[in-house]
This record gives C-alpha cells, sequence and structure tokens, in this order.
C-alpha cells in the first residue's frame, strides 16, 4: 500500500497546484458520482482557496442552461483545448462509468494542468467517502494491514485478491486508475441475467431467496429475471417507509411467493432507532430519527438457499442474527462490504465463526468505493 506520508503531501500538492493556477476544472461533474459530491467538492475547494475560479465542463448542464450546479463558469467539454483562458489549469476527473471516465482521462492527458481524480481531492479535502473522511478510512485501512494481508488465504480465485489489492490501493490515494484491471459489469452485481457469462453465484431452479435491503424492489426484480421467475419463495426486508411503498407498488404478484417485511435486521429484535431518508442510504443510526421494526432472521425465515444483503454497514449484525439459518440451510450469499474501511474484515470474521469452511470470493462493479460484493458458498 502506498506510503501514508507521501499520500498526505501528494494532497497537500493537489490543493497548492490549484491555489497557484488560481482555478481548476471539474470535468462531467453531472455523472452520477459527480451529483453526489462534486458541488460539494467545488464549494470545500473554494473556502480552501478563496478567489478560485471553478469551471464545469459539461454537455449536460450546457445544454441544460444549469447555472446553479455550483460553479462559476459552465461551458462544453468541446472548449478544454480550446479557450485559453482554461490553459494550465488542473482538472478533476468525475465521470462514473470507466468508458466515461477514460474518455476524460485522456482529455486530461491533453490539457497542461495537473491531472486529479475525484476521489484524490476528496482525500485532500477530508470528505466523506461513503459514511467515513478519506483520513478515516486510510488509517484504519493502515492499522488493519496484517489482517488484510491474512485474509488473502482466504479468497477462492485470484481475481479476489486482484480486486482486493485495487481497492486497498484506491483507499491509500483515491487513485480509481487500479480498479480498471478488475472491474465487472455493473448488470452482474449479486447475480445475472446471463447464463452463459461466468458468475460467483449461479442462480438455480425452486430458489428461496432472502434480500435484506430490498430498497424499492430492484434487487428483487432483478432475482426474478434472473431465475426465470422459477423460484419457490422469496423474503424481502426493507425498512425505511419511503422505500417500502415503492417496494410494496412496484413489484408484481406471483402467486402469494413473495413475502414483504417493513422491518430492519439485525442481531436484536425490537424497536431500533433508524435515518429514514427514503434513499439508498438509508440505515440503522443510534442518532436516527426514526424508530423502525427490528428483526432476527433466525426468528422470522424458516429456509433460505440464497442471501443477499446490502444494509449500510450492519451486514455482521445480520449475520450474528442469522447464525443458526445459515449453519443449518448453508445458502449461498451476495454481501456488499464497502460502506466503512473494516467492513471486509468484520463480515468475514462472521462468517468464519458460522461457516468456516466457506468459500469465498471479491468482486467490484462501480469506478468508486462503492460497490464491493462478497460471494460465499
Amino acid at each position: 500500500m502506498t506510503d501514508y506520508m507521501a499520500a498526505r503531501q501528494r494532497e497537500a500538492d493537489l490543493i497548492d497546484a490549484c491555489k497557484r493556477a488560481g482555478g481548476a476544472i471539474f470535468l462531467a461533474p453531472s455523472s452520477s458520482l459527480g451529483g453526489l459530491y462534486a458541488a460539494r467538492a467545488a464549494a470545500l475547494l473554494a473556502e480552501r482557496v478563496p478567489g478560485i475560479r471553478i469551471v464545469a465542463l459539461d454537455d449536460v448542464f450546457h445544454e441544460r442552461r444549469i447555472t446553479d450546479a455550483g460553479f462559476d463558469d459552465v461551458r462544453p467539454t468541446a472548449t478544454f483545448l480550446r479557450d485559453s483562458d482554461l490553459a494550465g489549469l488542473p482538472t478533476i476527473n468525475c465521470a462514473f462509468m470507466p468508458t466515461a471516465w477514460l474518455h476524460f482521462d485522456q482529455l486530461q492527458r491533453l490539457g497542461s494542468g495537473l491531472r486529479i481524480d475525484l476521489p484524490q481531492l476528496m482525500y485532500a479535502l477530508d470528505m466523506h467517502l461513503v459514511y467515513q473522511t478519506g483520513t478515516a478510512t486510510r488509517e484504519q485501512t493502515l492499522a488493519h494491514a496484517a489482517e488484510f494481508d491474512a485474509l488473502r488465504g482466504r479468497f477462492a480465485d485470484t481475481l479476489s485478491l486482484r480486486t482486493m489489492d485495487a481497492v486497498l490501493q484506491m483507499r491509500m490515494d483515491g487513485d480509481r486508475r487500479p480498479l480498471l484491471d478488475v472491474l465487472c459489469p455493473m448488470e452482474q452485481e449479486y447475480y445475472s441475467v446471463y447464463s452463459a457469462l461466468e458468475h460467483p453465484l449461479r442462480i438455480g431452479a425452486g430458489e428461496h431467496y432472502v434480500d435484506i435491503g430490498a430498497y424499492r424492489g430492484d434487487t428483487v426484480k432483478k432475482f426474478r429475471a434472473a431465475s426465470r421467475h422459477d423460484y419457490a419463495a422469496i423474503h424481502a426486508f426493507e425498512p425505511d417507509p419511503a422505500n417500502f411503498a415503492a417496494l410494496q407498488h412496484g413489484l408484481a404478484e406471483d402467486r402469494g411467493r413473495t413475502t414483504l417485511y417493513n422491518a430492519a435486521v439485525a442481531d436484536v429484535a425490537g424497536t431500533l432507532a433508524f435515518d429514514a431518508q427514503g434513499t439508498m442510504g438509508s440505515r440503522l443510526d443510534g442518532n436516527g430519527s426514526a424508530r423502525v421494526d427490528c428483526l432476527r432472521l433466525d426468528d422470522v425465515v424458516e429456509h433460505v438457499t440464497l442471501l443477499k444483503m446490502d444494509v449500510e454497514g450492519a451486514e455482521p449484525k445480520v449475520l450474528r442474527g442469522a447464525t443458526e439459518l445459515i449453519r443449518r440451510c448453508r445458502p449461498r450469499m451476495a454481501i456488499t462490504c464497502y460502506h466503512h474501511a473494516l467492513d471486509l474484515l468484520e463480515i468475514v470474521a462472521e462468517l468464519d465463526r458460522i461457516l468456516p469452511d466457506a468459500k469465498l470470493r471479491l468482486r467490484h462493479y462501480a469506478m468508486y468505493f462503492f460497490d464491493s460484493v462478497l460471494y460465499v458458498e
């Protein structure tokens, strides 16, 4: 992993480069990733470097005449090499899809300013990457470097090793380039409708599928399609009230094979504090203003062959509350492991306690810190 002090120095140099140039260019801030982080990064950069001119090169913003996105100027990307006042300005690549990222990476190379990837700027500004800041993410990763190294012996294939190495490298310096060699297509996440393609999980006939963190039904619908609608039962859990309403209204009837639960899942039964955002980021949170019912899988599900969970960092709690079910049924599992720096270590520790002989495979599906999925069989 990259030297800690060298990474910190590069981040300081990055801010200094923007200060010396008197400006910075955000490339493709309208991307789905840019929509989450670019405006905040631009605002923090302006605070750090008073008087800096921040330009957005974005065809979507320009065509839609969007001028209130947090930038001093919005121009089409075609002006990058043409407009002399942009020469020498540092550029920040905010693209999300790999083809778009590569396009803007090449555009950056044609310019004369410092090339910056959006997560690198986020590290320099110590922004939250998912639920932790860059500083916390890097320091926790380094503090547990020996445990991550020991984890290498638990994976069932070399792509898992390469994937973990790429993700850990990105945590050190924010450069997304290592992901390019391990990235899997987004539509392959959790399971695939393409039976001809290799995938860590194969969907069989008559599955008993349990979806923890069903959101608005996207993964349930995907499972139904991947199974060719030949499944025995679905149990889907979603605690956020707004998301659950959308889940109820968005799923087609399937002759009573699907049961929906407006509840969280963890290692205790009762009522817990919850941050209800009506988004994919809704989660159990001790400081949350809402209260939701919480269940243990051991108490409510009798049989499972396929278990998917995406619960914003609470995955170890779900596993602890499903210990007997998992030992008895030995389901294949797809578990997200990217919300916090130590999620992967904590999830594997629980799995080793429950099923020490399970085979583990790691895959990554996006040009960012999300989405890493651990497959278990």
